[in-house]
Parts: C-alpha cells; structure tokens; sequence
C-alpha cells in the first residue's frame, strides 16, 4: 500500500477485525458478571437456570455495541491537527494539533497479534494519558499514518521548509539508526534472576490478599470445613510449617520475577536515531515506541549487588509532559546495560556529557538520626507486647533500631548531588545504587526546604523540578544549597535554547 495513495484529509474506518477487538474490551465486563454468577450459583443451585437469560443478552448487546464503535469510529489528518470521530450513545469528536504531540506509539495486545491489528497512541503535552488512540490498525497502515502525523509535525515546526522534503528528510531519518542492544534470551534470565524479588513477591502478595477479600464471604461459606481443618494443621504445625511457606514464598518470587521480565522486555530492541530513540518490547503486549532526544529530561541509572556482579544496570528515560506519564504505565526502562552500553546512549542523549564539577555531601549523621527515631516509633511499641511472651524477640528488637540507624549513616554517606553549567547529576544509595543525570538548562524550578530541626543543624532538603518530575536530594549544607540555586538558576535564565 504505497504511502501516496492514501488521502488522510478523508476520514478513514479501521480494519473490519476492529469489531473483534472492541467486542473483547467490552467482554471483560461480561467476564466479571458471569464469575459472580458462577459464584451465586454454586452456593444457590437452584438459581442455574437464570444464568442464561442473564448472559445472553448481555452477549448480543456486547456484539451490536462493538458493531457500532467501530461503524463511528473515524479518523482523519487536516493541515494542523489529527482528527478522530466515535461514540455509539455520546459522539464525540477529538481533534490534536500537531504542535501539542509529543510521541507517537504502536501497541498490539494478545488479541490484537492474533488479528494481525495493533493500535497507535498519541501522546500530548499537558495530558496525563494517551489523548487519542486507534486501537485496530494494520500495521502497514498504522506505519504510514505514523509517519505523515510526523511528517505534518515537522513542517509545523520548520517555518518556510517544503511539506515534501520534510516527509522526504524524515522518512530517512527514519531508516536510519544503529542497534544499541538486543536482549537475548540468556540475557532476560539473568535479569529476571536478578530482580528484586523481595518486592515482586509482596506485590503479588497484596494482589493475592485483595482478590481473596473479595470473594471471603463465599470461600468461607462453600469451605468452612476444609479451611477449618487446615488451619488447624496448620496450628500443629508450627516452626516447620514457617519454613516450609518461606521456601515456597521465595521460589515463587524468583519464578514471578523471571515471567514479569519475560512478559515485559521479551525480544526488547533499542535504537538510537539522530533525533530519537526507539524501543520495541513485550511479548502478550507489544509496545513500539518512540522518544525524542530532545524530550529527554534526565535518565536514571539502577543497580543491584546481583546485578552489578554480572556487569549489568538499568536505565530509566524520562521523556517530558504525558510522555512522563508513559514512562511509568509503560515503562520505559532498559534494564540490562553493560558499561559500553551506558556510554553510547550518554552520548546520544548527552553528547557534551561530563561529570560535573562542584559537589554536594549530604550530612550522614542527619539520616542516622532520621532512622532511628522511625524504626523507634515503629518497631518498639509494636514489638514490646510480643517480647512479652516471646523473649528472644526482645533482644533483636533492642539491636534493631541502632543497625537500622547504621544502615542509614551509610545510605546518607552516599548521597551527592553534583553540579556545573552543563549537567547534573544526583547519586543516591549503596546497596540499591541509583544516579540521576539531567542537563542544567532544563531545570524548571528549584526548591528548599527546611523544618525547624534542619534549621537548627543548618541543612536543608532541596528538590529540582524538570518537565518530567523532581529529582531530590536531604540535609545538604544550607549555604551551599543556596550557593547552588543562585548558580543554576543564573545557568537555566541565560541558556536560550529550548528545554523540549
């Protein structure tokens, strides 16, 4: 399908498979009704029959429901703003001028691989969430109109260029890049080995709790008996039974985390542009998508013990404005860089790039003392009653707070944040290590604050806004906070250049 055949300023339909993908986001709901049915049910027998003339129109409306969204659903291009119209009850019409995208990305669900279909999102400045969405284009499609919204952009952008040499340049901008990493099987498993397993296990953990609680009433009246009996055995059961659950506790974080890192960057692709970097990841949910260099805001940098033993970290790319907000529902996130790795994206993202000069130390002491009125407001009084009938717990808690309170001094030891003219950088944690890189120019704002403990130790907590949120750095020296605020600030009024 040649680029120049298709006339976008004529309102064009989705793909005829579009019905089926709309017939599936209408389908969970339908999925959640015949759950509590079944549940109903199993515990009233008597009441199966209804189960029919409950379902079966709520199935055909379902389908005539999806018919229609796709039969409305329209979208077009004009000379400046992108244009969708949809709606079955409440039409609604969407238009985005080509001055507010700030991204454009292709998704594909499990549903929509299946079809052949994937989606392309846009993402605006100064909104939250994608602000229009087409979820059911072919691919060949969804390329081509990504690339006259682009196109369109440009030549909104470049006063007095041609619209042709524009589409012209950007389609080989387009072509062009080189392959900054692609993640490997062996790789993913060596990530997924090296998570944070102790987080990934208590998320799945709350997950678990919450979808239980919903339903408590109706496990405890069909199991009464059974849940009796096990809890009782499980009573008898004692230390063993502790160990027997921490084991499988642990086995099953390790194996969660390796299926969340395959489920999220399964064939991940990263390419650095001229002008941007793309990211294709996912394996039930492909995501394609696109972040313009000069979007970036800052990159962060994380790593672990188990992860720098073999030589990897993670990067985070924080994009500006809704793009933040991609950024953490999809997750932008490289997370098996080698040290070359890091080099050829600071390069692409920073290409001045130098550690920053001047230094701020944060006060260890300050973290110390933090810690350990904390974990004593929080450990003892809760500890204090169980110590009571177990003795043992007493002595552990007793070294609690000061090993906490160490914990702390050293945490704050590595807290800097450096700065100069061009970049900043703020450095956070040892075990956990992270570090936070943005240029100068882009700071939007910069804060201080001080309590009246800080006040009395002369320190304050100091936190510096970009577009795509704050990086914060606690109990710096005052005077040389304030020396660099007048600094940057002086850096950010002087630099004309634009910071997205």
């Amino acid at each position: 399908m040649p680029e120049q055949a298709i006339d976008f300023s004529v309102p064009q339909r989705q793909s005829r498979l579009g019905i089926v993908v709309y017939l599936f986001k209408n389908g969970r709901a339908t999925f959640s009704l015949f759950f509590a049915l079944v549940a109903i049910v199993s515990t009233q027998p008597a009441l199966l029959f209804i189960v029919p003339f409950v379902l079966s129109p709520i199935i055909i409306f379902s389908g005539v429901l999806a018919y229609y969204q796709y039969r409305n659903f329209t979208f077009s291009i004009s000379s400046d703003e992108v244009i969708i119209h949809k709606g079955v009850f409440y039409k609604e019409r969407v238009a985005v001028p080509f001055e507010r995208i700030q991204s454009i990305q292709i998704t594909e669900h499990i549903v929509q691989r299946i079809l052949g279909l994937v989606a392309l999102r846009v993402d605006t400045a100064g909104s939250k969430s994608s602000e229009l969405e087409i979820p059911a284009l072919s691919r060949q499609l969804a390329e081509i109109l990504k690339n006259q919204i682009y196109s369109h952009k440009a030549a909104q952008d470049i006063i007095g260029s041609e619209t042709d040499e524009i589409s012209e340049n950007s389609q080989v901008k387009e072509a062009t890049g080189r392959v900054l990493m692609h993640l490997s099987i062996i790789d993913l498993l060596k990530v997924g080995l090296t998570e944070n397993h102790l987080r990934t296990g208590l998320v799945a953990l709350a997950f678990v709790v919450g979808t239980v609680s919903q339903y408590q009433d109706y496990i405890l009246e069909k199991y009464r008996d059974q849940v009796d009996s096990y809890a009782a055995q499980a009573a008898s059961l004692g230390l063993r039974l502790l160990i027997v659950v921490g084991v499988a506790y642990a086995v099953f974080s390790v194996l969660l985390s390796v299926l969340r890192v395959f489920l999220r960057f399964y064939d991940l692709k990263v390419v650095l542009k001229s002008d941007a970097i793309d990211v294709t990841t996912g394996l039930l949910k492909r995501s394609e998508f696109r972040v313009p260099l000069q979007k970036i805001q800052y990159l962060r940098w994380q790593s672990n013990p188990l992860r720098r033993m073999i030589g990897f970290e993670s990067v985070k790319i924080k994009p500006s404005n809704s793009m933040e907000q991609s950024a953490s529902s999809e997750r932008i996130e490289i997370p098996a860089l080698k040290e070359y790795h890091t080099a050829q994206l600071v390069e692409a993202v920073f290409p001045d790039y130098r550690l920053p000069a001047m230094e701020l130390k944060a006060n260890p002491a300050a973290y110390a003392r933090l810690a350990a009125a904390l974990s004593a407001l929080i450990i003892l009084p809760g500890s204090a009653g169980l110590a009571y009938f177990i003795h043992p717990l007493l002595a552990l808690t007793s070294i609690a707070v000061p090993v906490i309170s160490a914990i702390a001094y050293q945490y704050g030891k590595r807290v800097r944040l450096l700065y100069d003219g061009a970049h900043i950088q703020v450095q956070k944690g040892r075990i956990f290590a992270s570090r936070t890189v943005c240029q100068s120019y882009k700071l939007q704002a910069l804060e201080l604050r001080q309590s009246i403990f800080t006040q009395r130790r002369n320190l304050a907590h100091v936190d510096l806004y970009t577009a795509a949120g704050k990086l914060s750095a606690m109990y710096l020296d005052y005077n040389e906070v304030v020396e660099m605020r007048d600094y940057l600030l002086y850096t950010v009024e002087r630099d004309d250049r634009d910071w997205m």
